[in-house]
């Protein structure tokens, strides 16, 4: 019993868009449908961006056509970050898992929201493009400069936190996300962010209630549902991370990490079967997954006689 314990603490890590497993030398496919919330009208030229959780240089972008379909491939497989952007829209951030065969499939539906004037709207675009060419400080003066114009607008705040929480100023940007949310209580990313910051700063009690609020406003960041879940495990709450993590699951049935996560959990409950099976799928869809050697040792302990 004391080697399952001291294999089940190494297990209990944040992943912040981060993962270790090897990519292999093939590529994968991502297609699916942006929509509008409110009337499930398809929205045409949503600017669809692909970020691998491996490498951020590796990005790639795609738009929906008049059927609000996009499709991407030439990915290589592994963990990506998609986040979708239009005019007059609130973005919206989803995680997917790109792997060989059938490709994997997302539906994107959007918040309208009443875009900046022309003259600001033209600030903000150059500070979009600055953040995504990684140019943090440029794109926080730009940002500051698009807010002075327009302060009531929540989507700034939430850019410029991104910003600031690129260059590792989490109190800033735990500031903007925090105006953001202020200004648009149902806005998903700031709200989720808000809930990252805080794991990252260990405050594990406080992360869960904002991963708990972008939960009930409807967020399908598969990672968020993770995060959430390991905040819960590390307070001893494993029924209700239970949960969260089957909710995970729902949403993206090959996130590994989760089938490893509820692995544990079932360990602690005592439940050896389901431990089993819940380690063996992790194994089987992740072989490569830094915790496979963990995973296959608890195994080997559960199955002594």
């Amino acid at each position: 019993m004391r080697t399952i314990n001291k294999l089940i603490f190494i297990g209990l890590s944040i992943v912040l868009i981060s993962y270790m497993a090897a990519f292999a030398a093939t590529t994968g496919v991502v297609e699916g449908f942006v929509k509008d919330e409110q009337t499930g009208e398809p929205i045409l030229k949503a600017k669809i961006t692909f970020v691998s959780a491996k490498s951020a240089s590796i990005k790639l972008v795609s738009h929906s056509d008049k059927k609000g379909h996009f499709y991407r491939g030439g990915l290589t497989i592994g963990i990506y970050q998609i986040t979708v952007e239009k005019e007059n829209y609130m973005p919206s951030q989803s995680t997917v898992r790109v792997s060989l065969g059938d490709a994997a499939k997302i539906e994107i539906k959007l918040k309208p929201f009443k875009g900046p004037p022309p003259v600001t709207k033209k600030i903000s675009n150059k500070a979009v493009s600055l953040l995504n060419e990684g140019k943090y400080e440029e794109s926080i003066e730009k940002f500051t400069e698009a807010i002075t114009e327009d302060p009531d607008n929540p989507i700034f705040y939430y850019y410029r936190g991104v910003a600031f929480e690129k260059t590792d100023d989490l109190d800033k940007a735990m500031e903007d996300y925090q105006k953001s949310v202020e200004l648009k209580p149902d806005f998903i990313l700031p709200t989720a962010n808000i809930g990252k910051i805080y794991a990252k700063k260990r405050e594990h009690e406080k992360a869960i209630e904002f991963y708990k609020k972008a939960a009930e406003l409807g967020d399908q960041d598969a990672t968020n549902y993770y995060n959430y879940g390991i905040c819960l495990m590390n307070l001893g709450k494993n029924e209700q991370a239970k949960e969260v993590l089957e909710k995970l699951i729902s949403l993206d049935e090959n996130y590994s990490d989760a089938y490893y996560q509820l692995g544990i959990i079932y360990i602690g409950l005592g439940d050896s079967a389901k431990a089993k099976e819940f380690l063996q799928k992790f194994i089987d869809l992740d072989p490569e997954n830094q915790n496979v050697s963990i995973a296959k040792e608890i195994l080997k302990s559960l199955n002594l006689p």
